[in-house]
């Protein structure tokens, strides 16, 4: 468990950086002409916008200003549409890379440029409703003894997600990976965490990576789900805030995607 240091200042999200994994190839989604996070949602004949949006509306409208976006080299339609005066109150650095093993490793070639600040992290091509969790997460963040907090969301398909044991407290125990069949109901969507992780994830990468292997086998390839479970393992403090009524959709595949259509 973490330590907090002595701080007089109020939680402020202007003190956090934004970590947006986008270096996935799509491969769900064939077809496509552009980068997937940039997938137009919403009714036809309304002002549809590209699924990134909703994820970096959020975070402006949560104080976030300074963003680090790991694409796919080749994928230069994102930072093109980051250029946009739209997003000119945020921030972006660029990690570029060829590939990688999952998202562990997408977001540790990011947290080098996070330094010692805290994170909040979301996916970029996944929609979610409460729109604006950031501040009630970053607040539990600061307030308690967790290294991590967890934003949870209701999804009707717990076998595609993480899905979240937890507590009456707030305190997560499990992440199960896929379930294949299950009666949990809430995933985790975002988080927001404390440089302990930062450097757990680093070094677990750097250091046990056979680890995370061993705990990805038979789930499709590593998720950040298994390494905030090796994290637990290893004794750090995991917290969530449920959104219980809320909603979530992945749109990374051809019937999720056909499903924003009718997100509003």
């Amino acid at each position: 468990m973490s330590e907090i240091p002595a701080n007089d200042e109020p939680p402020s999200p202007a003190r956090y950086v934004a970590l947006v994994p986008a270096a996935g190839e799509g491969s769900r989604l064939p077809g496509r002409k552009t980068s997937k996070e940039l997938m137009p949602f919403g009714p036809a004949g309304e002002s549809r916008r590209p699924v990134i949006a909703h994820l970096l509306t959020s975070l402006l409208a949560a104080g976030v200003r300074q963003a680090i976006v790991v694409i796919r080299n080749g994928k230069w339609d994102i930072p093109e549409y980051l250029s946009a005066d739209e997003w000119s109150a945020m921030d972006f650095t660029y990690k570029v890379t060829r590939g990688t093993s999952g998202v562990p490793e997408t977001v540790a070639l990011g947290l080098g440029d996070a330094g010692t600040r805290s994170v909040v992290f979301g996916f970029p091509d996944i929609l979610f409703e409460p729109a604006n969790p950031f501040p009630a997460m970053i607040e539990r963040l600061e307030a308690g003894g967790a290294d991590v907090v967890l934003g949870l969301y209701p999804t009707a398909s717990p076998h595609k997600m993480d899905m979240v044991r937890l507590r009456d407290d707030g305190i997560v125990t499990r992440i199960d990976i896929k379930p294949a069949e299950t009666a949990l109901r809430l995933t985790w969507i975002l988080a927001a965490w404390r440089p302990t992780f930062s450097r757990y994830l680093t070094q677990l990468l750097a250091e046990t990576r056979s680890r995370l292997r061993d705990l990805a086998s038979g789930a499709g390839g590593s998720h950040l789900g298994h390494a905030f479970q090796l994290a637990m393992t290893d004794g750090l403090v995991i917290e969530a805030v449920p959104f219980a009524d809320g909603r979530s959709l992945d749109i990374g595949t051809p019937d999720d995607l056909q499903r924003a259509g009718d997100w509003v």
